[in-house]
């Protein structure tokens, strides 16, 4: 049976396809750095901290300053955000033990954080939405080269 003209091998799609796939894994499952810049070990820990110098947001880099208590003492960091009302009170968490240029970051509670800092399920997520996004892909580029065959 004679190939007609623009029709694909469904082979080379088929190993475009996988290779995509296996990439897509690879990535979602690498071992990114933490947000706090170093390894993927590094400890944090969970508190709450109050806003006590707000900054607007029209700055670049803009952040507020907050308070925060570990183990009866008080420590001043700069917030991994902009615009709190003075008084706030929010859910950070901090790098262990705290340097001079720590960050208190915002406690991701749920889906759609992302970043480096996403968990397992959050990795999954974005594997399960790449691996659909082309396999859809992939059943087009199937029934294209598959429908260029008339019965004749």
């Amino acid at each position: 049976m004679a190939r007609g003209r623009g029709s694909a091998s469904v082979l080379p799609i088929l190993v475009v396809l996988l290779s995509v796939g296996v990439g897509a894994v690879v990535v979602a499952w690498w071992p990114l750095t933490d947000v706090f810049g170093g390894s993927t070990t590094v400890q944090t820990r969970r508190t709450t901290a109050t806003v006590v110098h707000s900054v607007p947001c029209a700055e670049r880099g803009a952040r507020d300053l907050v308070e925060l208590s570990l183990d009866g003492s008080r420590a001043r960091l700069r917030f991994d955000g902009c615009g709190h009302s003075e008084g706030t009170e929010l859910r950070v968490r901090v790098p262990e033990p705290l340097g001079e240029d720590a960050v208190a970051r915002p406690v991701t509670t749920g889906a759609g954080s992302g970043g480096a800092g996403a968990g397992p399920g959050d990795r999954i997520s974005r594997v399960l939405l790449v691996l659909a996004a082309v396999s859809g892909a992939g059943y087009v580029l199937l029934l294209r080269s598959g429908g260029d065959r008339r019965p004749g």
